[in-house]
Parts: structure tokens; sequence; C-alpha cells
């Protein structure tokens, strides 16, 4: 890797979680950019991946939902259909969708702190089980979000989502 890294995400949620848990981890090895690529065309996201390969100091990895695969090699495989010029060890599939990964994040303290059951595996946590989660006492799931980032718990995240332990293991 580079010493620029690039982090393709899908976008807002995924921004905030990314910045507060997954930065700080590179931080001390790469200048780290995050870049939202939901709204973007394929074609703008092509142009991207060549002029991060075209540079001699940077790396890429690209973050995406499983949105509804099988499994993580078709999802990947969708991906390299739809950007021939992407690297598929670079892909990061996120098993099932980044609102498992802020849950993972919680420990038992803080599943009760927050009144809500803990989870031993948030593998299956899609945006509405978050949703169904999310205690009435936050006005939105933003809020509850930012609340979980600040009690968030690498090592738990690790043991209850796989594709969590997997970036963690493997990317930093």
């Amino acid at each position: 890797m580079g010493s620029k890294l690039f982090i393709f995400i899908e976008g807002d949620d995924d921004e905030r979680f990314f910045n507060r848990i997954i930065k700080p981890m590179f931080e001390n090895k790469y200048e780290v950019h995050l870049w939202k690529y939901a709204q973007k065309k394929n074609e703008k996201i092509f142009q991207f991946l060549n002029s991060i390969q075209a540079m001699n100091d940077a790396d890429y990895i690209y973050v995406a939902d499983n949105n509804g695969s099988p499994c993580i090699t078709d999802r990947k495989q969708r991906i390299e259909n739809d950007f021939k010029n992407i690297d598929k060890n670079k892909i990061l599939v996120v098993v099932r969708e980044i609102e498992g990964w802020y849950l993972a994040g919680i420990d038992e303290g803080s599943s009760k702190k927050f009144g809500i059951k803990s989870f031993h595996n948030t593998e299956h946590i899609n945006k509405s089980a978050f949703n169904d989660v999310k205690p009435k006492k936050f006005s939105s799931r933003i809020d509850f979000m930012s609340e979980i980032l600040k009690l968030f718990c690498i090592d738990t995240a690790k043991k209850k989502n796989g594709s969590f332990s997997y970036f963690v293991e493997n990317y930093i």
C-alpha cells in the first residue's frame, strides 16, 4: 500500500463510521481519504480508480454492502463487472450493511445503557433492523449512531461481525 489510501464508501452512514472508527486505525501509516461513490456515475468511479492506480504513492479499498448477493464472491463479481479496472483483492464486502458494523461495537454494558438487546452476531442487520433497534429516546438514527460511535469497542465488533473482523485483520 502507498502513503495515500483512498477508501471508497457508499454514503453518509459509512462516512460517519469510517471517520470515527476506521480512519484513526490507518493514520499512522497513511493519509486517508474517504470518497463517497453512491451518487456517482460508474464512469466517474472508473476514472477515479484509474487516477489512483496512476499515482506512485496511493492505494485504495472499495467498500460495498452485500446488497442482497447470495455470497461475498457474487457481490465482488458484480462490482468487477461494473469496473473492469478494479482489483478484486481491494474490494471489501460489508455483511450485510454498515449498520451491522455499528451494532457490532456495542458491548453488554453499552447495550444495557442504551436499553437494547445485546447481539452476539450482527451480520444479519440491515437498515430496517437497525431502525427497529433504535431506542425511542433518540430523535434520529444519526443521533443513535453518533452515541454508538462514542462507546464503540473494536474488539467486541471483531467478535460480533465477521466482515468487520476480516477488514481489521486483513487491511489494517
